[in-house]
C-alpha cells in the first residue's frame, strides 16, 4: 500500500488534467450539452487515453531515468510526436479501447477519436503512425500484464481497472453535469425572455371588461404589500413591486433556486475528488456560475433602453428596469457563491493547492469579474440613483464593462475556446453592444448631430428647452456634451412634440404669450415631492419668448429644476446661440414600431373614457393623449392637472393654443395651481355608481405619492365593480 500511494498521486494529477484541466486544446463549436459533446459517445476511449497519461514512454525525456516513486510526480509529459509514434503506447491504447468500449460503437467513431486525440488535443499535431485497426492488428497475443507506472512501457500492457474507473467517472461526470448546467441556464434565459411575451398575449383573450378590471385590481396593479409602489419604502432604500411584478420576480427567484439545487450527477470513484462532498461543492460551483451567466444576459437585456421585449409586450420600461434590479442581485449572488465555493474547495485540497491555482491568470480574472459585479450593487441603491444620478451612471458603466471583460477572460484563460462557456459571456456583450454601440448611436444620428437647444426659465421651479428641427415622441434622452466632461451622460425627458400634437391643439404661442408675470406660489404641499414647503416668490422670472431664429417646428421639454444638469442648463437660459445637444429618441408608447400593440391608454370600444391625472411636468407625457382619434368611440376625456405655479400652465397653454380655456381639444381640463387635487375624491366623483358609460382608463403621470394614491383608488373602485383600469406613465432608468 505504501508503494501504491505515490502511484495513485501521480495518476490523480495526470487524470485531473485529462478530465478537463487542459488550458489549451482544440477549438470547439457550441457548448456542452447544446451542440457540443466533449467526450461522449466515446467517453470510454478518452478514459483509456487519460488512464495512460502518466505512463513513461521510451521516447519521452524521462525514459532513461531511474525514478523513485515520489520523483514520478515531477516527470515530464511525452511530446505529441512521442505519443503518435510509440508502438507500445499505440497498441496498449488500442487494446484498452477494444476491451472497454461497447460493441455498438461504430468503427468510424473510434477511428475519428484515434486520429484526433492519440497525440493530444491540439488543432495542429502529428497523426498517429497507425490507424486504430492497424494498431489492433499488431497485437499478436492477448496482454495480461497491468502496467507499472514507475517503469518504462516496453510492450502492450493493460491499464489499471481502478484508475480507468476513476478517469471514466471523472470524464463522464463532468460532461453530464456541465450538460445539465448549460441546459438549465438556457431554461432560465428562455423562460424569463418568453414569459413577458406570453403574459402580454393574454391581453388578446376576449375576457369581459368587468373580469379584466377585477383581475388587475386583485392580482396585478396594487403593491404586493402596503400602500407604496412609486414612493420608496424600507427607509427610502427600495421599491415595493406591484403584485403582478412580484409574481414574475417570485418565479425568477424560484426557478434559480430550484435549478441550483437539483439534478446533480454523482459519479464514483472519481479521479478529481477525494470524497463525494468535495465533488458536490464543485458541481454546485459550476451550476451557480452558469446560471449567473444566464442572469447576466437577462439583467443587461432588461435594463437596455432598446430592449426588444418592449416592442413585443405590453410591459412598461419601468417594469423591466425594476425586474432588472432583482435579476442583477441574483446574478451577483450566484457569481459570489461560485467564487466562494471554488475558494473553499482548493483551500481544503491540501497545502499549496490554493496558492498554485490562484497563480493562474484565469483565477484572478475571475476575481476581477466577480468583484466588478459585486461593486455594482452599492453604487446602485435608490438614494444614490436619485441624488447622484451622474455618479450612478458612471459607476454602472465602469463596473458592467469590467464584469463582462473579466468574465470573458476568466473563461478564455481557463479553456481557450474548448468548452463553449465563452458563448454565454459573448451573448451578454452582444446585448450590451447592440444597445450602447448600435441602437443608441443610430437614434442620435437619425435626429441630427448639429442640433441646438434653447433654454428658457419659466420660474424658480421649471425650465423650458426647445429643440427646433427634430421629430420625436414619447421620451427622449438628451446629451449636452459641452456642459460636462462626462460626455456619455444622458437624461430622459418627456417630449412635447410641437409638430406632433393633433392639429386642433397645435398653436405657435410663446410661453409668455399671456403677458402675465409669474405670481407668488400659494402656500401648499409641494406638488412634486409631497413635502410641505414655504412659498417662494418668482416675481420677475418671466419666461422669455422663443426667439424667431428657432421658432420652428420641433420638440420641447419642461424640466423641473433640481441640481446637476438642470442647474447648468439654467445658466444658459436666454442664450441666442443655444447650446449643442444630441437627441436620442423616440422611446415609450408613442414610439413608432411595426409590432407594438395598440396603445391601451387611448379610447377603445370597451374602454371609451379616459381620465388623465398630471402633476407638475408630468403633463408633458399626457399631452399626446389630449385629442381623441378621429374614429374613436364616443366617450369622455378629462384632465386634472395639479401644478406648483402658473408660468408652467401658461407655457403649456401656449403650446396647445387654449389660454385659460376649460377644454383642450376634446378634453375637459381642470387645473389646480399651488394645490394638489384629492385624487381619490376626483376618481370617486367621476367613476362611482356608473358615472361613466363604458370602461374608463385612468392614466397618471406625476409625483410618486400621487401615482400611488391613484393606483390604490383605481384598485378599490374596480373591486367594487366599477369598470376601470390603471396606467402609470413612468420612464425609469
Amino acid at each position: 500500500m505504501k508503494r501504491l500511494a505515490p502511484t495513485i498521486a501521480v495518476a490523480l494529477l495526470a487524470g485531473r488534467a485529462a478530465a478537463g484541466k487542459d488550458f489549451y486544446g482544440r477549438v470547439a463549436h457550441g457548448t456542452i450539452g447544446l451542440g457540443q459533446a466533449q467526450y461522449a459517445p466515446v467517453t470510454c476511449a478518452y478514459s483509456c487515453r487519460g488512464s495512460m497519461a502518466s505512463w513513461v514512454l521510451t521516447c519521452s525525456p524521462d525514459a532513461g531515468m531511474d525514478m523513485p516513486d515520489m520523483d514520478m510526480m515531477m516527470m515530464q509529459t511525452p511530446t505529441p510526436d512521442c505519443y503518435a509514434t510509440n508502438d507500445p503506447f499505440l497498441t496498449s491504447l488500442a487494446w484498452c479501447i477494444k476491451t472497454h468500449c461497447p460493441s455498438d460503437l461504430h468503427i468510424s467513431q473510434l477511428e475519428e477519436f484515434w486520429e484526433m486525440n492519440v497525440a493530444g488535443r491540439m488543432d495542429i499535431q502529428p497523426l498517429p503512425k497507425y490507424s486504430y485497426q492497424d494498431a489492433l492488428a499488431r497485437i499478436k497475443t492477448t496482454p495480461t500484464q497491468v502496467h507499472n507506472t514507475s517503469l518504462v512501457l516496453n510492450g502492450t500492457e493493460l491499464v489499471s481497472e481502478f484508475f480507468y474507473s476513476m478517469v471514466y467517472g471523472s470524464l463522464d461526470g463532468i460532461e453530464r453535469n456541465i450538460s445539465i448546467d448549460n441546459q438549465y441556464a438556457l431554461v432560465v434565459l428562455i423562460t424569463c425572455t418568453l414569459a413577458p411575451i406570453l403574459f402580454s398575449l393574454l391581453r388578446f383573450v376576449p375576457l369581459p371588461p368587468s373580469l379584466v378590471s377585477k383581475l388587475y385590481a386583485h392580482l396585478i396593479d396594487p403593491p404586493v404589500f402596503g400602500t407604496r409602489h412609486a414612493v420608496p419604502a424600507f427607509f427610502g432604500l427600495g421599491i415595493v413591486p406591484t403584485r403582478g411584478q412580484a409574481l414574475f420576480i417570485f418565479y425568477i427567484w424560484a426557478i434559480n433556486i430550484i435549478l441550483s439545487a437539483v439534478a446533480y450527477e454523482i459519479t464514483w470513484p472519481n479521479l478529481w475528488f477525494t470524497d463525494i462532498p468535495n465533488e458536490m461543492v464543485e458541481w454546485i460551483a459550476n451550476r451557480t456560475g452558469m446560471l449567473s451567466f444566464a442572469n447576466l444576459i437577462l439583467a443587461i437585456l432588461y435594463s437596455s433602453r432598446n430592449n426588444l421585449l418592449l416592442h413585443v409586450t405590453s410591459w412598461s420600461r419601468s417594469t423591466f428596469v425594476l425586474v432588472h434590479r432583482w435579476i442583477a442581485v441574483i446574478c451577483v449572488l450566484q457569481a459570489c457563491l461560485h467564487s466562494a465555493l471554488y475558494l473553499q474547495m482548493y483551500n481544503t485540497m491540501g497545502p499549496g493547492m490554493l496558492t498554485a491555482e490562484s497563480a493562474y491568470p484565469y483565477w484572478y480574472w475571475g476575481i476581477i469579474g466577480t468583484l466588478a459585479l459585486a461593486l455594482l450593487l452599492p453604487g446602485s441603491i435608490l438614494p444614490i440613483r436619485q441624488k447622484a444620478y451622474e455618479f450612478f451612471l458612471g459607476w454602472h458603466i465602469v463596473w458592467v464593462l469590467l464584469a463582462v471583460i473579466g468574465s470573458f477572460l476568466h473563461i478564455y484563460m481557463r479553456y481557450h475556446w474548448q468548452w463553449g462557456y465563452e458563448i454565454w459571456v459573448a451573448a451578454a456583450f452582444a446585448v450590451l453592444a447592440f444597445d450602447w454601440f448600435l441602437a443608441r448611436p443610430l437614434r442620435i444620428v437619425s435626429a441630427g448631430l448639429r442640433r441646438r437647444a434653447y433654454v428658457s426659465i419659466l420660474d424658480d421651479d421649471y425650465l423650458r428647452v426647445d429643440i427646433p428641427g427634430v421629430e420625436a415622441a414619447g421620451h427622449a434622452y438628451l446629451y449636452f456634451p459641452t456642459l460636462s466632461w462626462r460626455f456619455w451622460e444622458s437624461h430622459p425627458f418627456s417630449v412635447v412634440p410641437a409638430s406632433g400634437l393633433p392639429v386642433s391643439l397645435h398653436h405657435s404661442v410663446s410661453p409668455a404669450a399671456s403677458g402675465e408675470s409669474s405670481p407668488r406660489r400659494a402656500p401648499s404641499d409641494d406638488l412634486e415631492t409631497g413635502n410641505t414647503k414655504k412659498p417662494t416668490t418668482t416675481a420677475g422670472a418671466v419666461a422669455p419668448s422663443v426667439d424667431a431664429a428657432h421658432d420652428s417646428p420641433g420638440i420641447s421639454f419642461f424640466i423641473r429644476r433640481r441640481g446637476g444638469l438642470t442647474r447648468q442648463l439654467a445658466r444658459h437660459a436666454g442664450s441666442a446661440g443655444g447650446i449643442w445637444v444630441l437627441v436620442e429618441a423616440s422611446y415609450g408608447p408613442e414610439a413608432a414600431s411595426v409590432v407594438r400593440s395598440p396603445d391601451v391608454r387611448r379610447p377603445s370600444l370597451q374602454w371609451p373614457n379616459v381620465v388623465l391625472l398630471a402633476g407638475g411636468v408630468g403633463i408633458t407625457a399626457l399631452l399626446p393623449l389630449l385629442d381623441r382619434p378621429l374614429l374613436a368611440p364616443p366617450g369622455s376625456s378629462k384632465l386634472h392637472w395639479s401644478v406648483r405655479s402658473l408660468p408652467l400652465v401658461r407655457a403649456v397653454e401656449g403650446i396647445v393654443g387654449s389660454a385659460g380655456g376649460l377644454r383642450w381639444g376634446d378634453t375637459e381640463v381642470s387645473v389646480s395651481v399651488g394645490k394638489r387635487f384629492n385624487v381619490r375624491d376626483v376618481l370617486e366623483a367621476k367613476l362611482r355608481d356608473g358615472g361613466a358609460k363604458g370602461g374608463t382608463t385612468v392614466v397618471v403621470c406625476g409625483p410618486d405619492a400621487m401615482s400611488d394614491e391613484a393606483r390604490l383608488a383605481v384598485a378599490d373602485l374596480a373591486k367594487r365593480g366599477v369598470l376601470v383600469r390603471f396606467r402609470e406613465e413612468r420612464f425609469s432608468d
